[in-house]
C-alpha cells in the first residue's frame, strides 16, 4: 500500500467498530527475538506512523509458535512492505518518511542484519534477477538497481507510482499504478535485467496490484477493482493471449499452485479465490472474515497444501495471521504486529 493511501486508511478505517471473531485463536506466541529458523513462514507487519511499531515475524510450522519480532539490533522504521530470501538471506525495504529515501536491509535467515543501504524514494517492493535487485520507488516513478552489495548501479525511469515488482527468466516485470489525488497508469513496465532498460510496456488496466509467472511460463496481471479484470501474456513477444473477469473482484497477491492449473488471490471483498487456467473457471474458497477485517496479504503452500492470510484489521491494532487447510477450513490463527503485509515461505 502507498504510504499516501496508507495515512488515509488509518484515519477513515477508524470508524469500523465491530471486532472480528476468529473462529479458533492460538496462545503459541513468543515475544522475544531468539529464534533459529528451519522450515516455516515470515511475516512482515508495516506498523504505524510510529518508528519501531513494524515487526518482523516468524511463524514456526513443527513448533506451531510465531515469534512476534525477530528483526535485530533496532527496529525496522517506518512502513517496511517488500521482503524476498535470496541465497539464504531476507532482504527486506522500508519506505521510510514520504518522498524521502528508505532503506533495504540483509539479514540472515534469523533476523539479524547483516548489512542496511540507503535506496531510492519511499521502496517498496522488490525481486531479484541475474544477482541483482530490483527495488520500486513510488514517488520517483523509478526503479533501483542494486548490485549484490546493496549499492545503487542505475535508476530505470518507469511508469506512475511503482509498487509490486516479480522477475523470471531474464525479466523484470513493474506495476504502475497511481499517485493519490493525481496521475494514474494502466501499464506494466517490462525491464531487461541484460540491459536494465524498459523494453516493453504492457497496456492493461488501472492500477495493476500483482503479477505472477504461471507455471507454463506466462504472465498474468491483476487489476485493483470490483470489475476484476486478470490479463495473461505471454512472455516471448509479450502478446496479450487472455483477458479475464473475476466475479469476485481482485484485490492483490497472487500465488500460484506449482502442481495444478490453479492460481489464487485476495478478491476486492476479501474472499481467497481461486481461478482455474484451464478451465478459466473462478471459485470462492475462502470468504472473507466477517465484522472487521481487511485482508491484506495471502500466499499458498502448495508443499503442505495450507494457505497463510493476513489481516489488517482496523489498521490501527493487531492484525493476524491465520493458517488455512487445503479445504479451505481455517485452523488457527494468531496476533501479529500492526498491518501485516507480506508473507515469504522458508522451505
Amino acid at each position: 500500500m502507498r504510504i499516501n493511501t496508507m495515512i488515509k486508511n488509518l484515519y477513515f478505517l477508524l470508524v469500523i467498530i465491530s471486532a472480528m471473531t476468529l473462529i479458533s485463536c492460538s496462545d503459541n506466541t513468543v515475544t522475544n527475538n531468539n529464534v533459529i529458523t528451519t522450515k516455516g513462514v515470515f511475516i512482515l507487519s508495516e506498523g504505524s506512523m510510529t518508528p519501531g511499531s513494524a515487526k518482523l515475524s516468524y511463524y514456526d510450522r513443527e513448533k506451531d509458535s510465531l515469534y512476534l519480532n525477530i528483526f535485530n539490533p533496532s527496529n525496522l522504521g517506518l512502513f517496511p512492505d517488500g521482503m524476498i530470501i535470496y541465497n539464504d538471506n531476507l532482504y527486506i525495504t522500508e519506505q521510510g518518511n514520504y518522498n524521502s529515501p528508505g532503506t533495504i536491509y540483509k539479514t540472515d535467515m534469523n533476523g539479524k542484519v547483516l548489512d542496511s543501504k540507503s535506496v531510492g524514494t519511499n521502496p517498496y517492493s522488490l525481486t531479484q534477477m541475474n544477482g541483482k535487485f530490483y527495488v520500486t520507488n513510488g514517488p520517483a516513478g523509478t526503479v533501483s538497481v542494486l548490485d549484490a552489495g546493496l549499492n545503487t548501479v542505475k535508476t530505470v525511469n518507469v511508469g506512475v507510482y511503482p509498487q509490486e515488482i516479480t522477475s523470471n527468466s531474464g525479466k523484470v516485470y513493474v506495476c504502475n499504478t497511481s499517485l493519490y489525488g493525481g496521475p494514474y497508469d494502466s501499464t506494466i513496465s517490462v525491464i531487461d535485467a541484460n540491459t536494465d532498460d524498459v523494453v516493453k510496456t504492457l497496456r492493461v488496466n488501472r492500477d495493476p496490484s500483482a503479477v505472477a509467472i504461471t507455471n507454463d511460463g506466462k504472465l498474468i496481471a491483476g487489476c485493483t477493482g470490483t470489475d476484476g479484470k486478470i490479463f495473461i501474456f505471454e512472455t516471448l513477444n509479450f502478446t496479450l493471449t487472455d483477458t479475464l473477469t473475476s466475479p469476485y473482484g481482485f484485490s492483490k497477491d497472487f500465488s500460484v499452485d506449482k502442481l495444478s492449473k490453479d492460481v489464487y488471490f485476495i478478491g476486492s471483498s476479501g474472499d481467497i479465490v481461486r481461478l482455474n487456467l484451464e478451465t478459466k473457471t473462478f471459485t470462492k474458497f475462502i470468504a472473507a472474515p466477517t465484522g472487521t477485517s481487511f485482508i491484506y496479504g495471502y500466499t499458498y503452500d502448495y508443499i503442505n497444501t495450507v494457505h497463510y492470510v493476513l489481516d489488517a484489521k482496523n489498521f490501527t491494532t493487531s492484525g493476524s495471521f491465520s493458517i488455512y487447510g487445503a479445504s479451505g477450513s481455517l485452523i488457527k490463527s494468531f496476533a501479529t504486529g500492526l498491518v501485516p503485509r507480506r508473507l515469504v515461505i522458508y522451505k
